[in-house]
């Protein structure tokens, strides 16, 4: 059986420790990540957000979340 969307966030997170937006859609096309954040954290999961500032490819500087599995992947 295929794993979702979800539980792909999940094991990059547990593997990896964080996830981005553009890393969840360029490695596995996934564009709501910040939806299966959301339900990982009301399924108990401890996920900090943080505000990180970057440039863009034209130059301009903006903000993404880059969001941080905490706890070793253990829920509340």
């Amino acid at each position: 059986m295929a794993m979702t969307q979800k539980q792909i966030i999940l094991t990059h997170l547990q593997k990896k420790g964080s996830i981005d937006s553009m890393s969840a859609i360029v490695k596995y096309g996934i564009t709501r990540l910040a939806s299966y954040i959301c339900q990982l954290k009301n399924q108990g999961y401890f996920i900090e957000s943080e505000r990180k500032k970057v440039r863009t490819r034209q130059g301009a500087k903006t903000s993404i979340t880059v969001y941080k599995l905490k706890n070793n992947g253990e829920r509340y």
